[in-house]
């Protein structure tokens, strides 16, 4: 599947989770990994409803 936006990356979408988790906030996450902010909250938001 062919992805246009780097946020929908299901391996991105891991390295947030495993970013928050070794304590590394939105903004340095966002900035590192190329995507928006509120890609890595709403992102953090679905992983802590589950």
């Amino acid at each position: 599947m062919q992805y246009t936006y780097q946020g929908c990356l299901p391996d991105v979408k891991q390295k947030i989770s495993d970013m928050a988790v070794n304590g590394s906030g939105i903004r340095d996450t966002a900035r590192v990994l190329h995507i928006s902010p509120t890609t890595v909250i709403e992102e953090l938001k679905k992983r802590t409803r589950d």
